[in-house]
C-alpha cells in the first residue's frame, strides 16, 4: 500500500484488513465474529464449573468452533487442540495431544496469558518426549508410526495439562470409531476426577450432531459429569450480522436484495455465509479493506453460484447417483424434501413413501434410511432421543427442492406437449431466480441421471 493509503486509513481509523481475515468458511470466525449470547453464557457457565466436561454438538457449520475459540480468547484461557480424523486412533491422540504441549515446556519460552510447565514435571515431560523419539514400529506400506511409551498415560497427560491450567480441544471427535470413543470416554472421567487437584482441568469435545448422545451411551456414568451444549444453527438475523458486519470491514456496501439472498441462501449456516462473501468479494477482486466505499448488487450473487458449482458439482453428482440407484431412494428424499429440517419418525416414513403409488416394505424403506445415513452418504441423521430422522444438514433440502422442482416442470411441460427446452421453475421465490436458473443445467443432468439409473 502506498504512503497516501497508510496516512489515509491511519487518519480515518479504518484498519486495513484482508479477505481472509474477515470472511473464514474453513476455520473459526474471528474478527467477523457474531456473538450469540445464550450459547456464549451457557458455555461460560459449563467452564467456570470445576470437574465439569464438555461437549459441544450440531451441525456441520453452524459455529460450533467458532463459538468455542472465542470464547477461550475472549477470556484468555491456554488451550492446545487436536483434530480428529476417521482414521485416529486413541494412542494418536494422546501424541497429539503431547506435542501440543511442547511450547508450555521449552525453557525460556512464554506466551501472554499461559504458564510453563517448570523443574521435575517439566523434566519429566522432555524424558517422555525423548522415549518418543527412540520408540517407532514398522507398520504396512513401509511407514512408520510413534509408539505410545508405557510411562505417558492418560493420568500423566491430564497433570501435564492441570499443571499448566491448560485447556485440550478435540475437534471432530464423532469421525473416530466406536472402539476409540469408548478410550475417549474414559480420558473424560480422567481428567473428570484430575479437577480434584486441578480445579481448571478440562475437556472440550466438538462434534456434529448425536455425538454427545453417542458418548454418554458408551458411558451412563458421565452423564452426570459432562454438560451437553447443542449449537443450533443460526438464525437470520444473526446470518444478516455475518454478512453486514464483514462487508462493513471491509468498506463494501451491499445491496438489500442481495443480503437477503444470501441470508435465503446460507440456509442458516455460517460457514455457507461466508462462502458465498468470499466469493463476490473475490468476483468483485475485493481482496483488502477499500479506501472508497465500493458498492455490490444483485449481479454480484452470481459470483457465489459460480463458486458453488465449482466446488459442489462432482460431489452432488456422485451422492445423488449412488441414492437413486433404485426407485426407493429416489421416494425417501422426496419424502424428506417436503419437511425441512422437521424430524420424521420411521412410521410416518414409511406411511409417506408409500402414498398409494408405490408399496415397499418396511425392510427395505429401514435398510434404505440406514445406507442413506451412512458416511458415505450422510444424507440423513438419526436423532435416538426423539427415535425421529432428519436431513444431515439444511443444504439437502434446498437442494431437493430445486430437484424435484425441475422434474415437476419437466412433466408439465410434457403434458402442455411444448417444445421449449427453457424450462421454468415452479416457485414462488421469483427474487431467487437467479440462483435457480443458475443451477438448472446441473439438477437437470441429475434428473436425466435419475431417470437412466432407473431404467437400467
Amino acid at each position: 500500500m502506498n504512503t497516501f493509503y497508510k496516512i489515509t486509513f491511519k487518519l480515518f481509523k479504518r484498519p486495513r484488513m484482508k479477505l481472509e481475515e474477515i470472511f473464514t468458511p474453513a476455520k473459526a470466525a474471528d474478527i467477523n465474529y457474531i456473538e450469540r449470547k445464550e450459547i456464549d453464557s451457557l458455555l461460560s457457565s459449563e467452564m467456570s464449573t470445576p470437574g465439569k466436561q464438555i461437549i459441544v454438538f450440531g451441525h456441520s457449520g453452524s459455529g460450533k468452533t467458532s463459538s468455542v475459540r472465542n470464547l477461550l480468547k475472549k477470556n484468555h484461557y491456554v488451550f492446545i487442540r487436536t483434530h480428529c480424523e476417521s482414521s485416529t486412533t486413541f494412542e494418536q491422540l494422546i501424541l497429539n495431544a503431547f506435542d501440543a504441549l511442547n511450547v508450555f515446556v521449552i525453557s525460556g519460552k512464554s506466551r501472554k496469558h499461559t504458564s510453563t510447565l517448570k523443574g521435575e514435571l517439566a523434566l519429566e515431560y522432555n524424558n517422555i518426549k525423548a522415549s518418543i523419539g527412540t520408540e517407532t514400529t514398522r507398520e504396512e506400506c513401509n511407514t512408520f508410526s510413534r509408539l505410545l511409551p508405557p510411562q505417558l498415560t492418560p493420568q500423566k497427560l491430564a497433570q501435564f495439562m492441570g499443571e499448566g491450567e491448560i485447556v485440550w480441544l478435540i475437534e471432530d471427535f464423532h469421525k473416530v470409531s466406536s472402539e476409540e470413543k469408548v478410550r475417549i470416554a474414559d480420558v473424560i472421567k480422567i481428567f473428570v476426577d484430575n479437577a480434584n487437584d486441578y480445579s481448571s482441568s478440562k475437556i472440550i469435545c466438538i462434534g456434529a450432531c448425536q455425538s454427545a448422545h453417542e458418548l454418554i451411551k458408551l458411558d451412563p456414568n458421565l452423564r452426570t459429569r459432562v454438560s451437553e451444549v447443542s449449537v443450533p444453527l443460526l438464525k437470520d438475523e444473526e446470518i444478516k450480522k455475518i454478512i453486514e458486519n464483514g462487508f462493513s470491514l471491509l468498506n463494501v456496501v451491499p445491496s438489500q436484495s442481495l443480503v437477503e439472498k444470501l441470508v435465503y441462501y446460507s440456509d442458516r449456516l455460517g460457514a455457507f455465509a461466508h462462502q458465498m462473501c468470499m466469493d463476490i468479494c473475490k468476483g468483485e477482486g475485493i481482496t483488502h479493506t477499500t479506501l472508497k466505499k465500493q458498492y455490490v448488487n444483485d449481479q454480484s450473487f452470481q459470483y457465489a453460484v459460480d463458486g458453488f458449482i465449482e466446488r459442489s458439482s462432482d460431489t452432488l453428482k456422485s451422492i445423488y447417483e449412488a441414492a437413486v440407484k433404485n426407485e426407493l431412494g429416489w421416494y425417501i428424499l422426496k419424502t424428506f424434501s417436503h419437511n425441512v429440517m422437521d424430524k420424521l419418525s420411521f412410521e410416518e416414513i414409511c406411511k409417506r413413501v408409500n402414498n398409494g403409488k408405490v408399496s415397499f416394505k418396511s425392510e427395505q424403506i429401514k435398510e434404505k434410511l440406514e445406507e442413506l445415513m451412512s458416511p458415505s452418504f450422510n444424507i440423513i441423521y438419526y436423532n435416538s432421543n426423539s427415535e425421529k430422522y432428519a436431513f444431515s444438514t439444511p443444504f439437502w433440502h434446498r437442494f431437493l427442492r430445486l430437484q424435484f422442482s425441475i422434474e415437476k416442470s419437466e412433466q408439465s411441460r410434457k403434458k402442455r406437449n411444448l417444445h421449449n427446452p427453457n424450462l421454468n421453475l415452479i416457485s414462488k421465490d421469483v427474487k431467487y431466480q437467479l440462483v435457480d436458473e443458475s443451477m438448472f443445467e446441473l439438477i437437470r443432468s441429475l434428473s436425466e441421471l435419475r431417470m437412466e439409473i432407473i431404467k437400467k
